[in-house]
C-alpha cells in the first residue's frame, strides 16, 4: 500500500487534532469544535489533502449557512497555500445558493428573489384577505385576523413562517390532518398564523405549482427540502452533483431541518466522504430553526452511515485569558494553544456620548500602535441603529471604515428620504456625486411616499420598468429631480402624504436655524411614515433612532442647505477614506467565521444587549461569537449604572467606574 503523505500547509503548523481530521480515512466525520479552534482552517486542510491525493476540486462540495462563511473558507484555502486557480475550482456555497441552483429549471427564467420583508408585505395581505373571504372556514371564532396596516402582524407572521419553514414542522407533521386549532397548538403557532401561512404559500407557489411566483429569504432551501419530503429524489434534479467525492459542512451548528433534509439527500445519493464541523455554543439562528442537535445522532439515525467524532479543542486564535472568559460564558472547559496572549478589558460608560468617546480613544490608540493599519480593528454591534454616533465620530476623526451586515447610516432609506427632500428643496442634486447614491435616493423617495409612476402612452409597462427609466434619467441629469418629484411623486400619492411632503418641503426651503431638520421631520409626520412602511418593530425603532441622530447632528448647522451639503460631503469623505486598511464596523452575526486583531463590543446595557425580545440563550451565544473573533485584544464596554446581565456571566461583579478598566 502506498504511503499517504500529509499536505504541508504554509504559514501554520497543524496540531495533532488538526492532522487527525486532515488525514482521517473515515467516511463520515463530525468535528466538535470550540470557537477559535481553527475549524475552518481544518476543513481547508482536509480539502487540500484530498486535492493532493488526486481528487479534482470540482468533486468537492462545501456548504455553509452564510455567504460570510463561504468567504472565510475560501480565504482559509488560500492561507494554507493552495494556488488561487485551484481554490476557485472548489464548489463552495451557502445552502440557499446551492438549493437555488438545484431548483433552476433549464430554459426557464430564474425565480424572482425578494430579500426585503417590505417587498413581501403585499403577499401577506393577499393571504389574510384570502383567509377572511373563505366560505369553508370551520372555526371562524378562532380567527383573529389583523386590521389593514397592522405591521406588527406582518412581522410576527414572517418570523413564524421563517421558523416553520426552517423546522419543516407543518410539512413533516401535517399528513392528512386538517388545519385545526388543535393542530396549530401542536405545532406551537396560533391558528390564525397557520391559516395565513398556508394561504401565503399557495400564493407564493402559484397554487402549489413547481415554479413559485417568488422566493423570500431561505425559501430555496425550504422548496427543495419540501420536494424531497414529498418523494422527489436527486434523480429528478438535472443539476444535482452526482459525482461528489467529498462533502463538507462548515458551521454545522447552523443546520436546521430543511438544510438537513438536503444534506441527507446528498449523503444518500453519493458515496462521498463527509466532514461536518461546528460549535454548539454558536447557534444564533434559532429563529430560523437552527439546532445543534443535527450535529448529534441525526446522521446515524437517518442514514446508514457510521459517524466518527473528533475534537478541535483549544483556541489557536486567542490566548488563555479570553479562553477563560469564553469558557465561563459557554459553561465548558476552554484552553488555548495560541503563542500570544489576548488582553481582555471591560470599560464603563455613563451614556452614549461617553461610550463613543471611549471607542474613539481605543481607535486612536490602535491607530498609533499600528501606524495606521486599521484593518485589524473591528467594532461589533448588536443592532445597526447603534452605528450612527460611532460613524459620525469616525468621520470627524478621519478614520477609514467599512460596514458589514448593514448599510452605513448615510445610505439607509430613511436618511436618503431626508437627503432627497433636501435635494429638491435646495435644487442641488448634483452635489450628490455618487451615481449609485442618486439611484438609492430616488428609490427611497418612491418607497416612503408610496408613489406610482404614471407616463402617458406607457400605461402597459410595469412600475418596475417605469421607475428604472426615471432613475436613469434623473441620475444622468440631476436637473430633472425637481420635475420628477413634483410630477411623479407629489402628484401620485395619497392626499395625506401630499400634504406632508408639501409641508416638509416648505420648511426645508424657508426655515433657518439649527432646528430646521427637526421641524422638517415634524412636518413630514415621520413616525407615521416609518410605521406605515416598515414591517419590523426593530427596523422601525432603528429608523427613528437614525433620524433622531440625524436631527441632533443637524443642530450644528445654520440651515438645511448647509446640512445637506455636509451629508453629501460626509458620504464622499467616507468613500475616500475607505481602503483595505479600514476599521470594520459590523453586525456580530455577520462576522461568524472571521477574526480580527482587536475587537470592541459596545453597548453592553440593559435593554440593548441582551435584546429583551430575543431568547436569552441566543443572546449569550451572540456575545460568545463576538468575543471569540478577537486575537490580540478584546474590549467590552458596559453601562455603569445599567450593565448587561451578560457582564455578570463573564465573571465581572459590576461594571467598572467610568473610564476605568477591569482586565481579565
Amino acid at each position: 500500500m502506498a504511503t499517504v503523505h500529509p499536505y504541508q500547509p504554509k504559514h501554520i503548523t497543524p496540531t495533532d487534532e488538526q492532522v487527525a481530521v486532515q488525514m482521517s480515512a473515515e467516511r463520515t466525520l463530525i468535528i466538535e469544535a470550540n470557537a477559535g479552534a481553527a475549524k475552518t482552517t481544518t476543513l481547508a486542510l482536509r480539502m487540500a489533502q484530498a486535492w493532493m491525493g488526486g481528487m479534482p476540486p470540482e468533486r468537492c462540495l462545501a456548504l455553509t449557512y452564510t455567504d460570510t462563511a463561504c468567504q472565510a473558507l475560501q480565504a482559509a484555502l488560500r492561507k494554507i497555500g493552495l494556488p488561487a486557480p485551484v481554490v476557485a475550482r472548489f464548489r463552495i456555497a451557502s445552502f440557499d445558493a446551492f438549493c437555488t441552483a438545484m431548483l433552476q429549471e433549464p430554459y426557464v427564467a430564474p425565480v424572482e428573489q425578494l430579500t426585503d420583508i417590505e417587498a413581501l408585505r403585499p403577499y401577506v395581505w393577499d393571504a389574510v384577505q384570502r383567509v377572511e373571504a373563505s366560505e369553508h372556514e370551520r372555526w371562524p371564532e378562532e380567527l383573529q385576523l389583523p386590521s389593514a396596516g397592522d405591521a406588527g402582524f406582518i412581522e410576527d407572521f414572517l418570523a413564524m413562517a421563517l421558523w416553520l419553514k426552517g423546522t419543516l414542522k407543518d410539512d413533516m407533521e401535517r399528513e392528512d390532518r386538517p388545519a385545526s386549532p388543535d393542530y396549530a397548538g401542536d405545532l406551537g403557532v396560533s391558528y390564525t398564523l397557520l391559516k395565513v401561512f398556508r394561504a401565503y404559500e399557495r400564493i407564493r407557489r402559484r397554487e402549489l405549482a413547481e415554479q413559485p411566483l417568488f422566493r423570500g429569504p431561505y425559501d430555496a432551501t425550504y422548496d427543495l427540502a419540501r420536494r424531497l419530503l414529498e418523494g422527489d429524489t436527486a434523480a429528478s434534479l438535472p443539476h444535482w452533483p452526482r459525482n461528489v467525492q467529498m462533502l463538507l459542512v462548515d458551521e454545522m451548528h447552523d443546520v436546521n431541518a430543511a438544510s438537513f433534509r438536503v444534506l441527507r439527500e446528498l449523503l444518500d445519493s453519493t458515496l462521498c466522504q463527509f466532514c461536518g464541523v461546528g460549535d454548539r455554543d454558536q447557534v444564533i439562528f434559532g429563529a430560523h430553526g437552527a439546532d445543534a442537535a443535527y450535529m448529534g445522532d441525526a446522521i446515524a439515525t437517518h442514514t446508514s452511515r457510521r459517524v466518527v467524532r473528533l475534537p478541535l479543542t483549544p483556541s489557536h486564535r486567542f490566548g488563555r485569558k479570553l479562553a477563560a472568559k469564553a469558557g465561563r460564558l459557554a459553561g465548558k472547559p476552554y484552553g488555548s494553544l495560541a503563542a500570544h496572549e489576548t488582553a481582555v478589558q471591560l470599560l464603563g460608560y455613563e451614556d452614549e456620548a461617553h461610550c463613543v468617546d471611549l471607542i474613539a480613544q481605543q481607535v486612536q490608540q490602535w491607530r498609533t500602535a499600528t501606524r495606521g493599519k486599521m484593518a485589524g480593528l473591528a467594532v461589533l454591534l448588536r443592532h445597526p441603529g447603534q452605528s450612527i454616533a460611532i460613524e459620525n465620530r469616525l468621520l470627524a476623526d478621519g478614520v477609514p471604515y467599512t460596514v458589514s451586515g448593514f448599510e452605513s447610516y448615510l445610505l439607509r432609506p430613511e436618511v436618503l428620504l431626508v437627503r432627497g427632500l433636501l435635494a429638491v428643496a435646495t435644487d442641488n442634486f448634483d452635489s450628490v456625486t455618487e451615481p449609485r447614491t442618486r439611484e438609492k435616493l430616488m428609490r427611497a423617495l418612491v418607497f416612503f411616499c408610496g408613489a406610482r409612476i404614471v407616463v402617458k402612452g406607457r400605461e402597459h409597462e410595469s412600475q418596475h420598468e417605469l421607475l428604472e427609466d426615471a432613475i436613469r434619467s434623473v441620475t444622468d441629469n440631476p436637473l430633472f429631480l425637481e420635475s420628477f418629484f413634483t410630477n411623479q411623486i407629489v402628484a401620485n400619492v395619497e392626499p395625506a402624504m401630499q400634504r406632508r411632503l408639501r409641508n416638509a418641503l416648505k420648511v426645508a426651503q424657508e426655515a433657518q436655524g439649527p432646528d430646521t431638520l427637526a421641524r422638517l421631520l415634524q412636518a413630514l409626520q415621520i413616525e407615521t411614515v416609518v410605521r406605515e412602511v416598515f414591517v419590523s418593530r426593530q427596523r422601525r425603532a432603528d429608523a427613528l433612532a437614525n433620524l433622531v441622530g440625524l436631527s441632533q447632528a443637524a443642530q450644528a448647522f445654520a440651515s438645511a442647505r448647509d446640512y445637506f451639503l455636509h451629508l453629501n460631503a460626509a458620504e464622499q469623505r467616507q468613500r475616500e477614506l475607505r481602503s483595505t486598511a479600514s476599521l470594520v464596523l459590523a453586525h456580530i452575526g455577520h462576522v461568524k467565521g472571521l477574526e480580527f486583531e482587536h475587537v470592541l463590543i459596545p453597548y453592553l446595557e440593559q435593554g440593548a444587549f441582551p435584546d429583551p425580545q430575543a431568547p436569552q440563550e441566543q443572546e449569550r451565544n451572540t456575545l460568545y461569537v463576538g468575543m471569540t473573533r478577537a486575537r490580540q485584544q478584546l474590549t467590552l464596554l458596559a453601562h455603569q449604572q445599567r450593565p448587561s446581565a451578560l457582564v455578570a456571566q463573564l465573571g465581572y461583579a459590576v461594571a467598572p467606574p467610568p473610564q476605568a478598566a477591569k482586565t481579565a
